[in-house]
């Protein structure tokens, strides 16, 4: 698995590369959002291995095609979203008590230099494992994960996107709602599965192919959106100076 140390140095030859400060970043930040623009994530996986010729695919494939075009992710903001936000820390804490388990967390954890995938894990623990924390807007989809101990297989294929970002071999999936009077966290472990793995090693390199083809048509290449903003940085840092 990743070290902090391993994570931290791939940002720091992001930023070397493309002059974008993001190093000691938080998720939800700007320039957690510039480290995300046009890269594959893991609460996408499941549109990554989805079917080629599927509208799955290619509306995620065009939404990423857009972020390195307009250097703008277009974040949703639902209510349910918001929910999930405000009660994460909360999440996290009664996750670290009831497990024993410090989580440390990390703003973005790119796969390799390539900078093209990438994940937001809620947290990392230990050598072998990571953490996805989720806190429903509905306490009845609450009641059925804990009842049913499922995961839907779009949160499966986000926990061994995680696991094929960072190398950890488990995934703990939490959920957790503080309105529940009794048992509000609820922890499945999720182990790294060497099928799942298998196909993300072929289904990565083959959409992030057919991402380029479609970036060559429009006579863009990745990578542009990030030298725009580095641009734009150092502009800005040289204005600095002056008025210094």
């Amino acid at each position: 698995m990743k070290t902090l140390q391993q994570i931290n140095s791939l940002l720091e030859a992001f930023e070397k590369q493309f002059n974008i400060p993001v190093i000691g970043s938080q998720q939800g930040s700007a320039a957690w959002l510039n480290m995300k623009l046009g890269v594959l994530s893991a609460s996408n996986a499941s549109k990554i291995v989805a079917k080629k010729d599927s509208e799955t695919r290619n509306t995620y494939m065009c939404s990423l095609v857009a972020d390195v075009c307009t250097g703008i992710i277009e974040e949703q903001n639902f209510k349910q979203m918001e929910w999930g936000k405000t009660h994460e820390d909360a999440a996290r804490s009664t996750y670290e008590f009831a497990t024993g388990n410090n989580m440390s967390q990390v703003c973005f954890v790119y796969k390799d230099e390539t900078f093209r995938a990438g994940s937001s894990p809620d947290g990392l623990i230990d050598s072998k494992k990571g953490a996805e924390i989720k806190c429903p807007w509905d306490t009845t989809n609450y009641i059925k994960f804990f009842v049913s101990d499922e995961i839907k297989p779009d949160w499966q294929w986000q926990n061994q996107f995680n696991m094929w970002i960072t190398g950890a071999s488990e995934w703990d999936f939490v959920q957790y709602d503080p309105r529940m009077k009794k048992s509000p966290l609820k922890i499945l472990t999720v182990e790294r599965d060497e099928k799942a793995q298998k196909k993300l090693d072929e289904c990565v390199p083959e959409f992030i192919s057919d991402m380029d083809k479609m970036l060559a048509q429009i006579g863009i290449k990745f990578g542009d959106q990030w030298m725009r903003i580095g641009a734009l940085t150092k502009s800005e840092q040289a204005e600095n100076k002056q008025v210094s």
